[in-house]
Parts: structure tokens; C-alpha cells; sequence
């Protein structure tokens, strides 16, 4: 043992002691060393934004106070690189019945760990984790919202969990330097977002009366200045004067029949009028449900054309002793199946709008007998759909709203006409199942 060992033992707590050992100062270094910028918030004004923007390096801004940081300095807040207008992307965030931000695909909440990615093209925010398995992998570059393709290149990161010091907010460069607006420019910015563009003095009389009622009455008569609205409101008066002089005159106007929706697709198919049209879609209607409805009759006149199978009869003879023993087998002959060239045409109305539905006739021409003939005869009147799976398909036209599907015209399930010429590789795809559906995905081909 060394002399004087005890020398070193005082009875208090030196300052060096106190500055690294107490007083604290373990636990300061064991913090985290920096705050981090939530992914909700503006880089340049640190609170929650309205209207998003993005740069291509991911970072984050509030529109109304990025423009004229932008403006006034002509660099990014964060980096300090410089940054213009034109390279700002509107971000498009999706937020649930509570008001979280969501992925707009899984539907999961964005949260502090949510790795979040934009697609440049469109804007659209999603969870990297949906990028990730319905693009990536799939090698499918298309925008999951809108199809719009893009490349691997559009995907900026908002928020990369596995990145902590990505959005250090002691780092930003607005924050070294003090670089922010004027307090004077940003409470006139507040009172007037138009205050610092550069605008004619008959501009700003028109951007003044935006919220007015005087703009409110420009835009429901086209606007075009005061002369082209008056000219409007008196061709709009005269076109009522001389329709209520027409009623006036000759009585009350029976209303002209609608036309069905199956007129504009015999229309569009042998090039005459819709009117024409349905002058005889009533007696082709009838004849074409009581022919359905007698079962398999096969005209006098009909064209039978040679099987590849044969009639059965040896076979039957063979196994049985009701049937006259045949030695030889001969080919059955069928019934020559015409199928159209064209497509089919319909307009199907909805609540919420009408859509054009293209029917493949030439490929499926049972099918599309089956749904004209429903569609002329009112079966799909009136119906609802009565399965909604949210980005994927919607079913309706069954009366019993089972989802069974409904009756055919043939009072019996048909076969199936499934051809790989229809895919279902985009959305809009429609497919015939006894009642109908709309799909929108990869998931219901053949």
C-alpha cells in the first residue's frame, strides 16, 4: 500500500465532481442530444401545416409561409441550397373519421415510426409498407390512387424512422443563421396572402371581390366582364319568353319517352337514330323473352355444323337393351353458334351518374345476350349494389341481394366465358357473374 493513500479523500465535492459525475450530469448524456421534427409540421415555422408542400429531399413546408421565405431569400430553409418555386410538390395527406393522418391503401395511422413516402407525379402520401408490396415487388409503376405510372425515382421519403438525425432541428439552416420574415411581413402576409405578388390594379379589384356577392353573380352568369353577361341574360330572357309563348299556344307538352338504355347501344351498332331504334326495341323485346322462354327449339332453317364428339349411340346400344344396337359411331351435329363482330354499347343510370359500359360481344356473346336482354326486359331496374369492397370492386343487378347472382334468361346458370383476352389490368373492368360487378384490380381476372 502507497503512502499517503488517503490524501485524495476530502470530506466535500470538488467542482470537477460535481461538473461530470454530479449534479445530474450522467443523466444529461444520456438523453437524446436532439429534438426531432414531427412529420405534421412545417420545417420552417415548426407548427402543424394546412396546405403541404415538399421538396425532392423530403422536407416539408406550409405553402403560405415557404412562398415568400422563397421570395425573399431564394434558398431552401433547411439546407440552405437554393430552392425555387417551380420545385415545390404539392403533398395530398389523407386523414381518417378521427382526423389522423392515414395511409389512404392499408388505411394504418401515420405515426412518429410510420415510414411515409409521396409519389412526386400526383402528390399522394402512403406508407412506405404499401409502396413496398403493391409496387416495388410487383414491379407495377403505377400511382396506387390514380394510375398515373411513375418511376423509383418519384418516391421521396417524408419520414424515415431508421434515420433519427434526418430532421434535427438545431441543424436547419434557418435556424443557424436566423433567416425568417419580418414580424411586418408576415402579419401583412396573414392579412393578405396576395400582398407581396405582383399584380395589375384590375386584377386586385377582381381578387377583392372573389368572396363578394358581385363575384358570387359573375360566376353563375360565366363571368366575361359586364357587357358579354348582359348579352347572356338577355338571350337567356328571350329563349324563355318565346318557350312560354310555345306553351301558351299549343297546351301542356306531353313529355317525349325516354329512351332505354339498351337504344343508344342498337344506335351505335347499326348506325341509325335512337329513335329509330326504339320504334322496334318493344316487339324484338317480346319475341326475344318468349323464344327464351319455349326452351331449345331449333328452327327448320337452322345451320348444324359437325362436333368433334360423337352421338352416343353405339355406347348406348352396347350398355343398353332399351336402345337398338349400333355398330358405328358417327359425329353430332350442332347448332352453328353466329357471334357478332362488334362490340356492345349501354349507358347504365345511376344515383350517382351515368357509365358507359363497353360490352365484348365478339368474345363473350352469351353473356352479353344474357345482360342486353335483362337490360331491355327492366330486370336490372331499380336494383342496388349490394357488395362495396373499398379499392376493389362493387356488385349488384340480384334482386335477392345474396350475391348468389341472379337469374339468367335461360332460367338456368350458362357456362362460363372466360377468355384470356380480358383482363382485369385496370380499373373500370367489368365482368358479367349472372348479376353484374365493377372491379378495379388484378384480383378477379378469369
Amino acid at each position: 500500500m502507497g503512502k499517503k493513500q488517503h490524501s485524495k479523500d476530502r470530506m466535500f465535492i470538488t467542482k470537477t465532481e460535481w461538473a461530470t459525475e454530479w449534479g445530474g450530469a450522467k443523466s444529461r448524456d444520456l438523453r437524446t442530444p436532439f429534438k426531432r421534427l414531427p412529420f405534421y409540421c412545417c420545417a420552417l415555422t415548426f407548427v402543424p401545416f394546412e396546405d403541404p408542400v415538399c421538396t425532392v429531399d423530403g422536407h416539408v413546408f406550409d405553402i403560405l409561409y415557404i412562398v415568400p421565405y422563397i421570395i425573399k431569400y431564394g434558398k431552401n430553409p433547411v439546407t440552405g441550397l437554393p430552392l425555387a418555386l417551380k420545385d415545390l410538390i404539392k403533398l395530398q395527406f389523407h386523414k381518417n373519421s378521427d382526423g389522423e393522418y392515414q395511409c389512404p391503401v392499408l388505411n394504418k395511422v401515420f405515426t412518429e415510426f410510420t415510414h411515409i413516402v409521396a409519389i412526386r407525379t400526383t402528390g399522394n402520401v402512403f406508407s412506405y409498407e404499401a409502396v413496398k408490396e403493391l409496387n416495388l415487388k410487383t414491379k407495377n409503376w403505377k400511382e396506387l390512387l390514380t394510375d398515373e405510372p411513375f418511376t423509383k425515382d418519384d418516391i421521396i421519403t417524408i419520414q424515415d424512422p431508421n434515420k433519427l438525425d434526418a430532421k434535427v432541428l438545431s441543424e436547419f439552416d434557418h435556424v443557424k443563421h436566423d433567416t425568417k420574415l419580418d414580424d411586418e411581413d408576415a402579419k401583412k402576409l396573414a392579412e393578405d396572402p396576395t400582398f407581396n405578388i405582383n399584380m395589375s390594379e384590375d386584377t386586385k379589384r377582381m381578387m377583392r371581390e372573389l368572396g363578394t356577392q358581385n363575384g358570387r353573380d359573375a360566376a353563375l352568369m360565366g363571368g366575361g366582364g359586364s357587357k358579354a353577361q348582359k348579352e347572356r341574360a338577355a338571350a337567356f330572357a328571350t329563349l324563355e319568353a318565346a318557350r312560354q309563348r310555345i306553351i301558351d299556344q299549343d297546351g301542356p307538352q306531353k313529355e317525349a319517352p325516354a329512351l332505354s338504355i339498351v337504344d343508344a347501344a342498337s344506335a351505335s351498332v347499326h348506325g341509325r337514330s335512337a329513335e329509330a331504334a326504339k320504334a322496334g326495341s318493344a316487339e324484338k323485346t317480346a319475341a326475344r323473352v318468349a323464344a327464351h322462354a319455349l326452351g331449345e327449339i331449333v328452327p327448320l332453317n337452322t345451320k348444324l355444323v359437325k362436333s368433334r364428339y360423337t352421338s352416343g349411340a353405339a355406347s348406348r346400344g352396347l350398355t343398353s337393351t332399351t336402345y337398338t344396337p349400333v355398330t358405328t359411331n358417327d359425329f353430332e351435329y350442332v347448332k352453328a353458334e353466329k357471334n357478332p363482330k362488334k362490340k356492345g354499347y349501354v349507358r347504365l343510370h345511376s344515383t350517382h351518374g351515368d357509365l358507359n359500359l363497353e360490352l365484348h360481344c365478339d368474345i363473350c356473346p352469351r353473356t352479353c345476350e344474357n345482360f342486353l336482354t335483362h337490360c331491355e326486359n327492366g330486370y336490372y331496374d331499380n336494383q342496388i349494389f349490394h357488395r362495396n369492397i373499398r379499392n376493389f370492386m362493387i356488385q349488384g343487378g340480384d334482386p335477392t341481394g345474396t350475391g348468389r347472382g341472379g337469374e339468367s334468361i335461360w332460367g338456368k346458370p350458362f357456362k362460363d366465358e372466360v377468355n384470356s383476352k380480358l383482363l382485369h389490368s385496370e380499373r373500370g373492368g367489368y365482368q358479367d357473374i349472372e348479376d353484374f360487378c365493377f372491379c378495379e384490380s388484378l384480383h378477379r381476372t378469369g
